[in-house]
């Protein structure tokens, strides 16, 4: 046991030695080897076993030094930490280097590494066994360089447990490298700079893998935890980072072959190469990096700042497969092996000093796979948040630019002209981006942020025949804030909201596209590009916050963006062949605009779809509105669909828009829903949001262009230096863009003031624009204002021509025109109608939109200067064809159903009386058959239930009133058809001062100013116009107003408007609200007038008119005066008149068919045929009443202005603010000048013109006819009763003054060849006169005066027209009865048996009149003079036919005239006017035609004898009595001779001084009158020398009880003879008539009794024979004569006629004093003075000689029975009828109802008036349908029965109106007695006297001859002769005969007594005398005078 223990110990001992010279000798070895290898020193402390302390490496040429604290060797045995079983061990181990002098250090270990290669090389199973067994750990190192940076710059690094393994598998060699913790710092000395510039600590596991056979690195896997950086200020201001990049090795590609030589690295370096891709080769085959828990620190200590960057993982992946086939030709030189990268970033943060994020990173994936086929690559990026605040950050790009500013700038010009390579190889990207959000704070600019919730690419680049390249791209929900605010992150905004500040938002956006481009330089193929996009939610608003952002954005990328741009284009230019397919839609598109002053606008577009290709690009739209937000006070704005965004300004529901690029052509098409409203105030907004959005686009313009233009133009100065001789060759013409547009429905809607809107709707249109023409259609066009559709269009086409043929065919007729070929606008209507409603005021809403179109123009124009260098082109030409124009007025509606409403209920009611009618019977039927049995209640419920069905079927039918017919609504309307009007323009009138030319000729009558005018608008045109019809209808009514036929119209029309002065400027206020406030637009006040000179030719031309229609032209003239405003001058407004001569001047010339009318400025002249027929729904209608051919009518107009009536340029109209101060009283008239006073016309009516047609003026009336011309007359002249005026109208208006008011003077002057009137009775002509003139010439003129009315009452004016003079000349005058047999027939045709009498010819007529007006205005000169008569006539050769015949056809004509005028008078409304008279006034004299005193009769030689006073009736009734008892007894008692004068009443009542009016003077030269007698056969002819008849009206005079108005005639004859014939000769028997000659009438003269004819005649003596004639014109030699004979030898005549008439004028009757009766007075002088006002006739003849046989005498008696004495047949039975009414009326003492009485009577014959009126209308109905049909029976016998049924109610009319006129003039009578308070007197007797007859003969003898004439019988002279006839009431007559001297002589041959008979004679002459005369014996009294020598 001890021996083993010693040889142990032994062999201990020596292992121990072993060991230690072991050591000493590895030692020594070790020293050694680093001296000579290292050139370094080793030092080892102490050496242990397997432990080592103190080992120092000392490189003494490097200052480098190594130091280990302890070097040991373990096992796994020993520790179960270490991984293997062998492990190296250190302590700590120190480094010391200074990189100032290591700069040599890299050439010996690369020349070492090459040798050292093969001597490290290991077999590798035995290197695979030291892997397995070995591994290096050291506890610490650390490491410190100096002078890293400058000298004074230290790099401390401090590793702790680090760990170092490998492994391998035979063929790789595996190096794990586990550092636990990295500390380094970089430290530099200094005072004021920071010590420390860097410090970083990490842990970090490292593996390698490396191939053993070539010892080439394989795979680096890196794991880095709490990696933290701290980077100082003043590692960024060091030379640290400079020398760091320059230290870093430039890449050097090897060769395949591994030999490199420099044309070799030139070479490659040359060849376009990827970025990245050399790095990438570099790399190992597999890289696997991962970085946990890093934080990056950048500090900033001098200022305090600092950021930190944290992630907490960074994994990067990279796997490279050799062994794979690569990826072929990836290049054109170059393959590309299987590779696969990923790197994943998560959870990155970057933080500020104050903890405010920065940049925040969730997460970020990234990958790159290369396979055989192709290269993928993908990108992942969720939640990356980046805050960049440039006031922070800024110090920090400061400080990083300072360093790179020396680096950057060589580098970037080295990379500069960097080119990719051409990849061959497809390519697969793809990438998604989620939740990222940028926000940027510039220091400048406001902030802004850019957010998305995710975007993912995908792309593919494909190369299998062709380069093919395909993505898709997609984003959800991207968001671009700018504002204040937006740099806050917030939550996604709700759905369909806007939130204000966002710039750009996108719910969804969706891109796929494909680009094909072929390969192979001889492919013929293009290139091709698809598209398709999609986009959801796009928002996007346009601000200046959004414009200073992208400014400032483009702005820091504009180097690269211009240079993006150019590439851009010229990439653009080279790839014009590419073909291309883009499809694009976008949904749910919202457009804002905001601005801080004006709100914010909004455009939403539902669905926006682009289609688009190189040929064809389709762009459509659904649901587009622009909206406006005045106001932004919500932070969010609604995104609603487009139909349901409230109040939008443009709305369109659908626009296609498609361009064909070809044939540069684009086709729009706009859906049905096209609304715009607009208003200005809307303008505004939009206005301020366009300039707005121009700021912003010139901003941004400015921005980018100051960069990429001065760039371009320094790139290319070649450009600009082009010699001036080498002119740039002209562009081709552009060709124009082809355009088509379509639109289905279009509704425009414009607010011109609050409540004042203008519409135009639109349907179907079409626009299409085909080189330099133009053509737009729409089927209906609607114009509405302020809701009511105004104008309609229909087939609108519109057409734009650069010529047309015909246009050249319409300039043919105007030779002067110098331009051969113009452009044209033609356009077509198929209908226009233009509709005014009732009481619309269509002027207020027209003359807001011009202002507003005046303040538009204003606006846009901007301030651009007026003057234009360049003259303005000539204007196109014009064709404007209409098939149908129509111009309504609208009814009042209430007015329309009133009427309607009562033409239902008179229906009804004859239909409720019909079946009232059916009811009765029916209760009558039951009664007789039930009796008194039938209960009453059941009676009553009968009728009770009618009434209610009555009520009922009122209301039903009321209810279904405008079911079938539609209601009435046009008050006028006026249409057109076939209107074609031509309009053409010329240089020869085009421009300013060619236009005042064309002014000063058309209107040479105006002065023009010296000074020249300046006029406003200014146009001149040749105007040609067809109308086929021009119809004007006033309501339903059967005619038209106007009706116009083939109307043609050529001429120049000149349009003018002068420039107004300042005060002539109105100010419009144009409403604008907040904040633009009131906008004042300037409005020039003076009118727009036109120059004219037209020719028109018109085949028909009607014009109608009635007095029914006046109400309703009157409603015509308020709607007419709502159509235009008045002018804005105070002023009262210009009559029509005086409006048409201000604004229309120049000629008018008018051919109608025949006819012409020429119209001056003030002459009208009229030349043609004159027809005017009477169209009346009766027998007359087309009655052709007044034809004159060949007439040259002149209407003179003479305008009394104060002024120049022509000067109308002087006219100044004055604005309200600018008035002249005018007197006080006085009211500013700016027309005062100008405004005509009164007018004077003057018409003149020439007939003497001689054409080839042989046709007279002829005048056709019936009494018909003269009623409607009275009626015509009073239509023209009367004063309408106002229409719809006053309050309750809204009507305050002053009334117009119509212009037959405006007259003052108007005279009419006529000149005829020859005349033919007829007039008859009625359209049977029964009765009838015919006036036939050979030539005349009438002249008259009359004056109007108005009068104002009496009383506080404002009425009108009375308008009195007085003729002031009248001058007639005619020559050749014949006038003749017609008569026919027959009565009014059925048929209605003209009787041909109508027979025709003379009544009187003669051979001149002069006629002068006089007004009474004139006797007022000149007292002096007519008072006293009785040679001044109203009326004067002078009539020369009057041959008068009297004839039974011509008395009936006379007093039948003025029957039916009196019968007429009484009807009218007596259904008039002053009919039972009673007459106010105040019994206290003084009698009066009438205002017009009053004289200051009277003036004397004409002078009547009365003196041969007198008379005495008339006697009472009862003085003639005791001498009839007397009379009658001596009847047997002849005594003749005689008394003294007294006066005869006194005893004529005729006289006396001539003679009064009561004559206010001498009316009529007649005074006639060679007149002769024929009588014939109806039982005798043969004439008397009277005659005359000289005749003068004068009239006179009397004042009215109370008669007893009865006013009434007295007329009296006096006639004096001078040169009185009668001639009668001797027997019936065959001149008689065939009618033609015989008359004296001249020489035989005029006054007598010496002559000598030469000739046989005169001796024959006996010369002037009584008894002789004198010759006649049958013609006039021809001597009686030529004719077959017939010879008269003298009775009466010349003598002179006075008559007198006195007639007193109910006719009293109430002017006059008024001014009458009642009578006053007294108490005392008898009631026989009531009775006297009731018989002096009866009609009265005296006769008086002075010396007579009488010489007549008994055929003469007893025609004679014929004669003066049934000619001279004619009384009425039917007087008796008036007197009879009006005795009975008086008598009733006197019974009836209540005046109501005697009133009432009245006005049933007037409502009776008015219903037969109307009924007479309707039958009328029946028969004209039915005999227009027999001229169709002339055989239908039943027409006929209709007709026949309305014939009997019109003679029954014309029956009943007279009988009825006879009574009428009975009561009304009985009840007036007793009206005045009760207003004078009369008593009703009963006379005795209730006859009284009608009529007074007087004849006196002063000397008369009177000798009776044989048959022949000549042989004498007896001689009677008598004296003083008087008879008087009075006749009675009751049809008697009292006769008084007195006679003051006789005698007798026998003539007969052989008669023994020549005297002795002569009282047989004389009682035979007085019984003969009683007999003729008719007397009855008891009404005879005769007083007989008689003194005997």
């Amino acid at each position: 046991m001890p021996l083993l223990l010693s040889a142990l110990l032994v062999l201990l001992l020596v292992a121990l030695s072993a060991l230690f010279l072991g050591r000493w000798l590895v030692v020594r070895l070790a020293t050694r080897w680093c001296q000579r290898k290292l050139q370094a020193e080793l030092k080892i402390g102490s050496f242990r076993f397997f432990w080592i302390q103190n080992v120092s490496l000392k490189f003494q040429q490097h200052q480098q030094t190594v130091e280990i604290d302890n070097l040991w060797i373990s096992s796994k045995l020993l520790s179960h930490d270490l991984p293997h079983y062998v492990a190296l061990c250190f302590g700590e181990v120190r480094i010391r280097t200074d990189l100032q002098k290591v700069s040599g250090l890299s050439a010996p270990f690369s020349q070492s590494t090459g040798v050292d290669q093969k001597e490290l090389s290991f077999s590798p199973s035995l290197l695979k066994i030291f892997c397995q067994l070995f591994s290096i750990h050291v506890d610490a190192i650390n490491i410190m360089v100096l002078k890293v940076a400058t000298s004074e710059s230290l790099w401390h690094i401090q590793i702790s447990r680090s760990r170092f393994l490998l492994d391998s598998d035979g063929k790789r060699l595996i190096c794990e490298v586990s550092l636990s913790k990295i500390n380094s710092k970089v430290l530099k000395s200094g005072q004021l700079e920071d010590t420390c510039l860097v410090e970083l600590s990490l842990a970090l596991d490292l593996c390698l893998k490396v191939g053993i056979s070539s010892w080439h690195l394989k795979a680096i896997t890196m794991d880095v935890w709490t990696l933290h950086a701290e980077l100082h200020e003043g590692l960024f201001h060091s030379q640290l980072l400079s020398q760091g990049s320059s230290l870093v090795p430039k890449p050097v590609p090897c060769s395949e072959s591994g030999k490199g030589s420099i044309p070799e690295v030139t070479e490659n370096l040359a060849e376009p190469t990827l970025p990245g891709l050399y790095l990438l080769q570099q790399l190992p085959d597999q890289v696997k990096v991962k970085m946990e828990n890093t934080s990056v620190v950048l500090s900033m200590n001098s200022q305090k700042r600092h950021l930190t960057w944290t992630l907490k993982l960074l994994h990067f992946l990279y796997h490279r497969d050799e062994d794979q086939l690569p990826l072929r030709s990836f290049t054109v030189n170059s393959d590309m092996a299987q590779m696969n990268t990923e790197l994943l970033l998560e959870d990155g943060l970057l933080l500020s000093q104050s903890r405010q994020r920065i940049v925040c990173l969730n997460s970020l994936k990234a990958s790159v796979q290369v396979t055989t086929i192709d290269l993928s690559a993908s990108l992942v990026l969720n939640t990356c948040i980046i805050h960049y605040r440039h006031q922070e950050f800024s110090h920090w790009l400061h400080m990083l630019a300072l360093e790179t500013q020396g680096t950057s700038l060589p580098v970037f010009k080295q990379r500069k002209k960097r080119t990719f390579p051409q990849i061959l190889a497809p390519i697969i990207f793809s990438t998604s981006i989620s939740n990222v959000n940028i926000s940027i704070q510039l220091g400048d600019t406001p902030p802004f942020a850019l957010g998305f919730n995710s975007i993912s690419l995908d792309y593919q680049h494909l190369r299998p025949q062709s380069i093919h390249q395909r993505g898709v791209l997609t984003v959800d929900h991207l968001c671009w804030r700018v504002g204040s605010d937006s740099h806050i992150q917030r939550a996604p905004h709700p759905p369909n909201m806007h939130v204000w500040g966002e710039a750009l938002v996108l719910d969804s956006f969706t891109l796929q596209g494909s680009y094909n481009q072929p390969l192979g330089l001889s492919s013929t193929q293009s290139d091709t590009l698809f598209l398709d996009c999609t986009i959801r939610g796009l928002q996007v608003e346009a601000s200046d916050t959004c414009a200073q952002c992208l400014s400032r954005i483009l702005s820091l990328m504009s180097p690269q963006s211009g240079k993006s741009v150019f590439s851009r284009e010229s990439s653009f230019g080279e790839s014009m062949t590419l073909l291309w397919k883009v499809d694009l839609k976008v949904e749910d598109m919202n457009l804002f605009t905001l601005s801080a002053l004006v709100g914010a606008s909004e455009i939403r577009l539902d669905t926006l779809t682009v289609l688009g290709s190189a040929e064809t690009s389709t762009v459509g739209i659904q649901g587009l509105v622009l909206a406006l937000v005045k106001s932004v006070t919500e932070k969010m704005q609604p995104c609603c669909k487009a139909p349901d965004i409230p109040t939008p300004v443009l709305c369109l529901s659908m626009l296609s828009l498609t361009y064909h690029s070809s044939i540069r052509s684009l086709e729009v098409q706009c859906g049905a829903g096209l609304t715009l409203l607009w208003s200005p105030p809307d303008h505004m907004y939009l206005y301020q949001h366009v300039l707005a959005t121009l700021q912003c686009r010139d901003l941004l313009r400015a921005t980018t262009c100051s960069e990429t233009v001065p760039s371009l133009a320094l790139e290319t100065p070649e450009a600009t230096s082009e010699p001036e001789d080498n002119l740039p060759e002209p562009l081709p013409p552009r060709r124009l863009l082809n355009l088509t547009l379509e639109v289905s429905a279009a509704k425009l809607t414009a607010f011109v003031a609050e409540d004042k809107f203008i519409t135009l709707a639109a349907e179907s249109v079409s626009l299409n624009r085909h080189g330099g023409s133009l053509q737009a259609y729409c089927p209906e066009l609607a114009a509405g204002f302020d809701g009511n559709s105004i104008f309609n269009f229909k087939e609108v086409e519109v057409q734009l021509l650069p010529e047309l043929e015909e246009m050249i065919l319409h300039r043919n007729p105007f030779p002067a025109l110098q331009t051969l070929r113009n452009r044209v606008w033609l356009l077509s209507f198929g209908s226009v109608s233009v509709e005014f409603p009732y009481q619309y005021d269509f002027s207020g809403t027209l003359d807001e939109a011009v202002g507003v179109q005046k303040w538009l123009k204003g606006l846009h124009r901007g301030t651009r200067a007026w003057s234009s260098p360049s003259p303005a082109p000539l204007p196109p030409d014009l064709l404007l064809k209409v098939q149908h124009f129509s111009w309504v007025f609208l009814d009042d509606i209430f007015e329309v159903k009133l009427h309607d409403n009562y033409e239902l209920m008179k229906d009804e009611s004859k239909e409720s009386a019909k079946r009232l009618q059916l009811l009765d019977a029916k209760v009558a039927a039951l009664r007789k058959q039930h009796g008194e049995l039938l209960p009453a209640r059941k009676i009553e419920e009968l009728y009770a239930s009618l009434e209610r069905k009555n009520i009922e079927i009122y209301i039903q039918r009321s209810r279904r009133l405008y079911g079938n017919t539609p209601m009435r609504r046009a008050l006028l309307t006026w249409s057109l058809a076939g209107l074609e009007l031509v309009a053409l323009a010329d240089a020869s009138f085009h421009g300013p001062d060619r236009v005042v030319e064309q002014v000063r000729e058309l209107d040479p009558g105006s002065p023009f100013p010296a000074e020249g005018i300046d006029l406003v608008i200014q146009w001149c045109r040749m105007l040609k116009c067809n109308v086929k019809t021009f119809l004007v209808r006033i309501r339903d009514y059967p005619r038209y107003l106007f009706e116009i036929r083939d109307w043609r119209l050529m001429g120049r029309l000149v349009g003018t408007e002068q420039s107004g002065q300042a005060c002539s400027r109105r100010r419009q206020i144009l409403h604008l609200g907040l904040p633009w406030g009131n906008v004042a637009v300037e409005r020039n006040m003076p009118p727009l007038k036109f120059y004219h000179d037209f020719h028109s030719e018109i085949f028909q031309y009607t014009v109608v008119w009635g007095p029914c229609w006046d109400p309703a032209w009157t409603l015509i003239g308020q709607c007419v005066d709502l159509l235009t405003k008045p002018s804005a001058d105070p002023s009262p407004p210009l009559p029509w008149w005086d409006k048409s001569r201000l604004m229309f001047h120049g000629d008018w010339h008018m051919d109608i068919e025949q006819a012409n009318l020429h119209q001056l400025a003030t002459e009208f002249v009229f030349k043609g045929d004159l027809d005017i027929n009477v169209r009346t729904a009766s027998k007359y209608d087309d009655c052709c009443f007044l034809h004159l051919p060949d007439l040259c009518m002149t209407l003179d107009l003479q305008w009394l202005c104060h002024g120049n009536p022509h000067d109308h340029h002087s006219v100044t109209l004055r604005a309200p603010e600018f008035l002249p101060e005018v007197p006080l009283g006085q009211l500013h008239d700016s027309y005062r000048a100008f405004r005509s006073e009164n007018l004077n016309l003057s018409i003149k009516m020439d007939l003497t013109r001689h054409s080839g047609t042989i046709s007279q003026p002829r005048i056709l009336l019936y009494s018909s006819t003269l009623r409607w011309m009275q009626n015509f007359w009073a239509t023209w002249t009367s004063v309408t009763r106002p229409i719809c005026r006053g309050k309750l109208f809204n009507n305050l208006k002053p009334s117009k003054k119509k212009l037959g008011q405006h007259y003052k003077q108007l005279s009419y002057t006529a000149l005829f060849p020859q005349l033919q009137v007829h007039y008859w009775a009625s359209f049977a002509q029964q009765r009838g006169i015919q006036i036939e003139c050979s030539q005349g010439h009438v002249f008259t003129r009359g004056t109007q005066r108005l009068i104002p009315q009496a009383g506080t009452v404002m009425r009108r004016l009375i308008s009195e027209w007085s003729v002031t003079q009248m001058v007639s000349d005619l020559s050749q005058m014949t006038v003749h009865l017609m008569a026919s047999p027959t009565e009014e027939n059925a048929d209605h045709c003209l009787d041909p048996l109508v027979t025709k009498t003379h009544l009187l010819s003669l051979s001149s007529l002069t006629y002068q009149r006089h007004s009474n007006r004139t006797a007022e205005e000149e007292p002096c000169t007519r008072d006293g003079d009785p040679a001044f008569h109203t009326h004067q006539l002078y009539l020369v050769d009057l041959r008068i036919s009297w004839t039974t015949t011509n008395r009936d056809i006379a007093f039948g004509l003025y029957d039916g005239y009196k019968k007429a005028a009484v009807l009218k008078r007596n259904l008039s409304t002053e009919a039972l006017k009673g007459l106010k008279i105040d019994p206290q006034m003084s009698t009066k004299k009438p205002k017009r035609g009053l004289l200051t005193s009277t003036p004397t009769p004409p002078h009547v030689n009365t003196s041969s004898f007198s008379g005495r006073p008339d006697k009472g009736s009862s003085g003639g009734a005791y001498m009839l009595q007397k009379l009658i008892e001596e009847t047997d007894r002849f005594v003749v008692f005689t008394e003294e001779e007294s006066g005869m004068s006194d005893q004529l009443c005729g006289i006396a009542a001539c003679q009064t001084d009561d004559i206010y009016n001498r009316n009529c003077l007649i005074e006639l030269v060679n007149c002769q009158m024929v009588l014939r007698g109806a039982e005798t056969e043969g004439c008397v002819i009277v005659s005359a020398a000289k005749a003068q008849l004068l009239q006179c009206q009397h004042h009215p005079a109370w008669y007893g009880d009865t006013l009434k108005q007295k007329t009296s005639w006096t006639c004096l004859l001078d040169g009185m003879q009668y001639f009668a014939t001797t027997e019936s000769s065959p001149t008689e028997q065939d009618g033609r008539q015989l008359w004296l000659e001249v020489k035989n009438i005029e006054e007598h003269r010496q002559r000598s009794l030469d000739s046989v004819q005169e001796l024959m005649e006996s010369g002037q003596a009584v008894g002789g024979m004198v010759t006649t004639t049958t013609d006039w014109n021809q001597p009686a030699e030529a004719q077959q004569t017939q010879q008269v004979q003298r009775i009466i030898s010349r003598c002179n005549c006075r008559m007198y006629y006195i007639s007193y008439s109910h006719d009293i004028d109430p002017e006059l009757a008024t001014q009458i004093k009642p009578p006053e009766v007294h108490e005392n007075q008898e009631k026989e002088d009531l009775l006297k003075k009731q018989e002096g006002a009866v009609d009265t006739f005296t006769l008086i003849h002075h010396e007579l000689e009488i010489s007549t046989n008994p055929a003469q005498y007893a025609m004679i008696l014929d004669i003066v029975n049934n000619l001279l004495l004619h009384v009425e047949p039917k007087r008796k039975e008036h007197s009879e009828k009006k005795q009975r009414v008086r008598f009733q009326l006197e019974i009836s003492s209540n005046p109501e109802e005697q009133r009432s009485s009245i006005l049933h009577l007037q409502e009776a014959v008015r219903q037969h008036v109307a009924q007479i009126r309707h039958l009328e209308k029946q028969m004209y109905s039915i005999m227009k349908s027999l001229q169709d049909d002339s055989k239908n029976e039943n027409l006929l016998d209709l007709n026949q029965k309305f014939q009997l049924q019109l003679n029954q109610e014309k029956a009943n009319l007279q009988l009825e109106s006879e009574e009428l006129n009975i009561l009304i003039r009985c009840f007036k009578d007793f009206q005045l007695q009760r207003a004078n308070k009369m008593e009703l007197r009963k006379q005795q007797e209730d006859v009284s006297v009608v009529r007074r007859t007087e004849f006196y003969f002063a000397q008369a003898r009177w000798r009776l001859t044989e048959e022949d004439g000549q042989l004498g019988i007896a001689e009677l002279e008598l004296q003083r002769f008087l008879y008087s006839k009075v006749n009675k009431s009751d049809d008697t007559a009292e006769h008084l005969l007195e006679l003051g001297w006789f005698t007798m002589n026998n003539l007969l041959p052989n008669a023994v007594y020549k005297a002795s008979f002569f009282f047989f004679f004389f009682f035979f002459f007085f019984l003969s005398l009683i007999v003729i005369l008719g007397i009855k014996p008891r009404a005879l009294h005769m007083q007989y005078k008689y003194s005997y020598h």
